[in-house]
């Protein structure tokens, strides 16, 4: 399974980066060309929503609020520290699998995933195949 951060790149392309978010290509990678390879390859690929996800400590759940120059999130709530951006991958991965559950059912999450919720899954994402 792979989880992204459903990100408007047409924002981003209006800051000072603006000129090199889009020339990157990264809208067309994540949107098209990721999302293309794993429907080829039988991988999920979804979005989750990108609001908050620095923001939040992947152990409890719990918001700490920090500024963009702090790189080690800390939890004061249950104590976890950990470098911010896997702190970020850990939770855009918990949400992604949060989406999953609400779709195929509790019974799949953490288990692999069987040849028929993966047609679902595809069916519900690219339509019928």
């Amino acid at each position: 399974m792979i989880f992204v951060e459903d990100l408007d790149f047409r924002i981003m392309a209006k800051g000072m980066l603006g000129k090199h978010t889009l020339d990157a290509g990264l809208g067309q990678f994540t949107n098209q060309i990721l999302a293309w390879v794993c429907f080829k390859r039988d991988v999920f690929y979804g979005k989750v929503d990108p609001r908050g996800t620095s923001q939040e400590c992947p152990d409890c759940g719990a918001e700490v609020r920090k500024g963009l120059s702090v790189r080690i999130a800390h939890c004061h709530n249950c104590g976890s520290i950990k470098p911010r951006d896997i702190a970020a991958a850990q939770v855009i991965c918990t949400r992604g699998q949060r989406g999953m559950e609400n779709v195929c059912g509790v019974e799949v999450t953490g288990a692999a995933v069987t040849l028929s919720s993966q047609l679902a899954l595809k069916q519900k994402l690219f339509g019928a195949i």
